[in-house]
């Protein structure tokens, strides 16, 4: 009898290399995948992106979003024998003459994402040319890889999801890709329906909605995940209409489902954990007021879990300027619980996005919630200050090209800017992409071309900001590469970066002057 790896799994998820890999345990040297792949060779990237697999595949640890799949499909009711996570440089061993379906995760397809528009441009900086991203290459390489052709013509069935899938809608390239299904949205509710479809052979829709799923119905992974990732709250609902996020009924995550996600975590070696969601300090909340008791109380069980691993054991990725203000003395406390000081930081990113109260009552009205739209700055300097005096070390992301932008928009943002400079921090310039409920809007009136705002559209003023966030942000790059653990990573930011990164400011602080001399 061949063995299962001869025959294949009856379902395979996959994503590409950059998406499954878990880069050291660390979340930051993923943003490298931003980068065009002509400038990193295929060596360093599989150097960068290692992949850990058994012998028929199935990855040790993977990327969040293809656990819940996962997690989904094997509480509706597929056997663990049938459905396998697998390392994409393994799937001429785990797709077979047994594989009905083949799930790709996606994050970047068309290198359209605002990570990939950061790291453009840094490289137009430098004056070198832009397009691609490693992240897009390894998706198309999974997407193309010849096993996966092979069975096409035998009736697998290809189903795409995760973030980037708007990409792919947006682009048309759906049927030119030969994808079968496209599932946008939350997956968990439709997954399991879908999937069986696809093993029994039957036509699948082109394209389906996954609605917000109720707490209860969120499925514990099965899988560990990528760094030690575990979701506590889902969604958003301040409304910002250019984020995808922002759109999605916002959900805590009951404990006990937490920590049997972290118990799985820590049992495969993992020693740390990652805590995602999109406004931590809303854990636990009731509408728009906040619960310190229980964000306190998972944070000390989360401590308690992780005790013995050292400072900084656990982390979270994202706040909001409201969140800190409505209860200022929640950062301390969380601050003394994680042991921060001035050589033991942790980072945290936070959306500004614009100065301009004007600009914010037109597209992103409930970011400010509950304070008023008039006190957006100060409510972003007030926390800026509260995270700084406790140590932490913030991302702030600000957009340039928000429609109806004007002159006096963006002197009130550069002059927010020059008062965040005064505290640890760098300052993201992302340029306006039109996603969410404005993707629809402008690009039915408008090609990609005019909708999307790039170089070509920035005015002096624009490049007055664009330039102060840049230099500041050169700066103080060293600030989120001083906390990496793993000791692959340290090679990278002690040797590896001091060897590029200098003559690299020096290339895009000139081009910068070029540009406003222009």
């Amino acid at each position: 009898m061949e063995s299962k790896a001869r025959n294949g799994f009856k379902i395979v998820l996959t994503a590409g290399r950059a998406l499954m890999s878990e880069s050291f345990g660390e979340v930051g040297p993923s943003f490298v995948s931003a980068f065009p792949p002509k400038y990193v060779p295929n060596p360093l990237v599989n150097w960068l992106f290692p992949l850990k697999s058994n012998k028929e595949g199935r990855m040790r640890r993977v990327q969040y979003g293809l656990c819940k799949i996962e997690a989904s499909l094997l509480k509706y009711g597929f056997s663990r024998d049938d459905v396998a996570i697998v390392n994409p440089a393994k799937l001429d061993i785990a797709v077979g003459r047994a594989t009905k379906v083949v799930g790709i995760g996606c994050l970047d397809p068309l290198a359209l994402s605002f990570c990939t528009k950061i790291a453009q441009c840094f490289l137009r900086c430098l004056g070198l040319s832009v397009s691609d991203s490693i992240m897009s290459k390894t998706f198309r390489e999974v997407l193309f890889n010849p096993v996966i052709r092979k069975y096409r013509s035998t009736g697998l069935k290809l189903i795409i999801g995760g973030q980037g899938v708007w990409q792919i809608v947006d682009s048309g390239f759906q049927d030119a890709y030969g994808i079968d299904c496209i599932v946008e949205g939350e997956g968990e509710s439709v997954v399991g329906p879908l999937f069986e479809k696809a093993v029994k052979g039957e036509k699948l829709p082109k394209l389906v909605n996954g609605v917000p799923v109720n707490v209860k119905d969120i499925p514990v992974i099965r899988t560990p995940s990528r760094c030690g990732i575990v979701e506590v709250t889902r969604g958003c609902d301040r409304g910002c209409q250019f984020c995808n996020l922002g759109l999605l009924k916002f959900r805590s995550i009951p404990k006990p489902k937490i920590f049997e996600e972290i118990k799985l975590n820590l049992t495969s070696g993992i020693r740390q954990v990652f805590i995602h969601s999109d406004d931590f300090f809303r854990y636990g909340s009731k509408r728009r007021e906040l619960n310190p008791a229980a964000i306190l109380d998972l944070l000390k069980s989360i401590k308690t879990i992780t005790s013995g691993f050292g400072k900084n054991s656990f982390n979270f990725d994202f706040l909001s300027a409201p969140s800190i203000m409505q209860n200022p003395e929640l950062i301390e406390d969380v601050t003394e619980l994680m042991e921060l000081d001035k050589k033991n930081h942790s980072i945290v990113a936070v959306g500004v996005e614009t100065g301009s109260p004007r600009l914010l009552a037109k597209h992103m009205p409930g970011k400010v919630k509950p304070f008023k739209i008039e006190e957006w700055p100060e409510i972003v300097l007030s926390a800026a200050k509260v995270l700084h005096d406790n140590y932490w070390i913030v991302f702030y992301s600000v957009i340039l090209g928000l429609p109806k932008e004007t002159s006096d928009d963006l002197m009130k943002t550069m002059e927010l800017i020059d008062e965040l400079k005064k505290y640890n921090c760098i300052i993201m310039p992302i340029t306006f992409m039109p996603i969410a409920r404005l993707r629809k809007q402008y690009r039915s009136v408008h090609s990609k071309r005019e909708s999307d705002f790039s170089f070509e559209h920035m005015t002096k003023e624009h490049w007055i900001v664009f330039t102060s966030c840049m230099d500041h942000t050169l700066n103080n790059l060293r600030l989120f590469t001083s906390g990496y653990k793993n000791p692959t990573a340290r090679i990278v930011r002690r040797i590896i970066l001091p060897l590029y990164i200098p003559n690299a400011i020096k290339k895009i602080r000139a081009w910068l002057r070029e540009m406003l001399d222009k």
